[in-house]
């Protein structure tokens, strides 16, 4: 790599660039995305699905037993950098999201209505897009309606933007985009649509 300085390029040494890298994949949003009590196999599926929206800034195989505790959880993100986690529960009422903001919040709480896996949609496809190198760079995040002036909305919002890698418009290569997460206020309903 070449940077110009004073009309004559100078060479970026190899050990700068990968510290580079390391210092921005550091600085990067990360996240856990887990599931607490019995959930069933639907959502487990949902969860493996919510791991592949927030790919490749998570821990995509992360082992969930029944004797791991919130803390457990916890004290691993500080050595990762987690900064986020995804939790889901299921309850005989619904199932419920929650997002945290570590190490100190705040935690929102959403009330899942209704959900559609991933493989649902897939077998609808007549050519199902499955390649995995879509996975190596963060989506695009698209906010729709949260314009509002209410200190709720403006929290979801800046809660939901941090949760993910943002982009530097000069910077960025057009090529690597292939994803997009939509989230969408509907005020009459008081709903959010999450779409990937």
């Amino acid at each position: 790599m070449y940077l110009f300085q004073g009309g004559l390029p100078a060479k970026i040494s190899k050990k700068n660039q990968i510290a580079k890298q390391e210092e921005d994949y550091k600085k990067s949003p990360h996240s856990f995305v887990f599931h607490r009590g019995l959930v069933g196999k639907n959502v487990k599926q949902l969860v493996n699905d919510l791991r592949h929206v927030m790919e490749p800034f998570t821990a995509s195989h992360l082992q969930v037993r029944k004797k791991n505790v919130l803390k457990d959880f916890v004290h691993i993100a500080g050595v990762l950098n987690v900064s986020h986690f995804v939790i889901v529960t299921k309850s005989e009422v619904a199932t419920h999201l929650k997002v945290c903001r570590l190490p100190r919040g705040p935690t929102l709480t959403f009330k899942v209505n209704n959900y559609c896996l991933s493989k649902d949609l897939v077998s609808t496809l007549k050519k199902p897009n499955m390649d995995p190198k879509q996975f190596l760079h963060h989506p695009l995040v698209v906010m729709n309606n949260f314009s509002s002036e209410q200190n709720e909305q403006k929290l979801v919002s800046s809660m939901f933007q941090n949760m993910f890698l943002s982009i530097n418009v000069n910077k960025v290569n057009l090529n690597n985009i292939r994803r997009v997460v939509m989230l969408s206020y509907n005020p009459e309903g008081k709903t959010i649509d999450f779409r990937h």
